[in-house]
């Protein structure tokens, strides 16, 4: 059983509601956008069989297809199922659970995961899913959320929080941040059978039009954070959201808008 069980019962229960997706829509996919067209450009060929691993609202299962890939889309989320079937009418979106793959072994070339990985409470045996179903030397590619030391937008945001919430009201969680250090990411492929071949970075932005947006978005379009944003005080809550406002207004404006910097980090990884 995963240390995480109750996570992975809220992260269920949050996206079935059909606010947090609009809201993650709106303002998550900009950037998961960006980063999925470098994904297909560097890692998707035309006949290639693909598995959009926690594929969410299906634009990446879209622009997979649209490579001439024959690509199947699975997350859990009926909400972001009902969205990936509008946006990718020509792929197989399935309903299903990250660790337990309702496929064959060895039935894909390709795996991707794009900011999805954050949301499985148990991420050694997605790993070892995720092998299970790669021919040997296919390749698993995955996006998550770089560390706030080196991202300004993730780095405002936990930043206040560390410093005035308390993180043991919320259930535990794993570390959103474990694929973005390079020795846990190599080490965890690793103990799938999964030989590590690329850690970059990528850099994106949130243009904002206000400086308490930044924590609206974090409220409003996550679950993880959310959940431990909401299990804080009105208080805390408060101070919190103050504390990153400001830091927005003092560090982000350019001219009339507020420009926030989030870094992104883009694994890959061999099927041994």
């Amino acid at each position: 059983m995963s240390d995480f069980e109750e996570f992975g019962s809220r992260e269920k229960e949050g996206w079935t509601n059909g606010g947090i997706v609009e809201a993650y829509i709106n303002h998550f996919v900009p950037i998961t956008n960006k980063v999925g067209n470098l994904i297909v450009a560097d890692h998707i060929a035309s006949g290639d069989r693909v598995l959009d691993l926690c594929c969410g609202q299906g634009t990446l299962t879209a622009m997979i297809a649209e490579a001439g890939a024959i690509v199947a889309g699975l997350d859990f989320s009926p909400e972001m199922i009902a969205n990936a079937r509008r946006t990718a009418p020509d792929a197989e979106i399935i309903t299903g659970d990250a660790m337990a793959l309702p496929f064959d072994d060895a039935e894909f070339d390709k795996v991707v995961c794009n900011f999805g990985m954050m949301h499985i409470p148990d991420q050694p045996r997605a790993l070892n899913e995720v092998r299970r179903v790669l021919k040997l030397n296919g390749e698993f590619v995955m996006a998550t959320w770089t560390a706030p030391p080196a991202s300004p937008a993730f780095r405002t945001v936990f930043g206040a929080l560390k410093a005035h919430a308390d993180f043991s009201a919320a259930p535990p969680q794993p570390d959103l941040f474990a694929f973005a250090d390079p020795a846990q990411a190599n080490a965890m492929m690793g103990a799938a059978a999964l030989e590590m071949i690329e850690h970059q970075t990528v850099e994106a932005e949130w243009v904002l039009e206000k400086p308490e947006d930044l924590f609206e978005i974090f409220l409003t379009a996550t679950v993880g954070a959310r959940m431990l944003i909401k299990s804080q005080t009105d208080e805390t809550v408060e101070t919190v959201a103050k504390a990153i406002s400001q830091s927005v207004s003092e560090k982000f404006r350019d001219g009339t808008t507020y420009r926030v910097p989030v870094m992104v980090t883009v694994v890959s990884a061999r099927a041994l």
